[in-house]
């Protein structure tokens, strides 16, 4: 009885915290982390031309998976080289800070992923990004990104 009561508080104590953790979105800022969250569901599709509906024709973009910076069409050159030889089959995304300066936003999350590469091996990355998307006419663009794996403990 004494575990039983130990393992309630504890649930307890986590479902308090992490309710003191939740963030609440203003309109302006739900719309940008809508178009994050569509910009993957295409990438999760494997579709590589998604970043021709969601990048800036000017856009540069950098993360430590990639050693120099990229432009739209280098990030699309890579994207059909790598999407076909993977496939998503889970993924979340977190957001913890997300301003909206005028036609200007800052978007920073947390992502999980799990992926299967074509010999059937599962592989899941965890990290963060920071993202930066401009208004482009009625919808939002990303202008730039850095996103970072979180090292593997092996």
């Amino acid at each position: 009885m004494k575990k039983f009561n130990q393992l309630l508080a504890l649930l307890i104590l986590f479902s308090i915290s992490s309710f003191s953790f939740a963030q609440t979105w203003n309109e302006k800022q739900t719309e940008v982390w809508n178009v994050v969250l569509a910009s993957y569901a295409d990438i999760d599709k494997g579709n590589a031309d998604w970043s021709d509906k969601w990048v800036t024709k000017d856009a540069i973009v950098w993360g430590n998976s990639f050693p120099m910076p990229r432009n739209r069409d280098a990030i699309k050159r890579w994207d059909n080289y790598s999407f076909p030889q993977s496939k998503t089959l889970a993924s979340q995304y977190s957001p913890v800070g997300i301003v909206v300066h005028g036609a200007t936003a800052v978007v920073h999350y947390y992502y999980s992923n799990g992926a299967k590469n074509k010999q059937g091996k599962q592989k899941t990355t965890h990290g963060r990004c920071s993202d930066i998307l401009v208004k482009d006419g009625d919808s939002w663009k990303f202008v730039s990104w850095s996103c970072s794996d979180t090292p593997d403990k092996d």
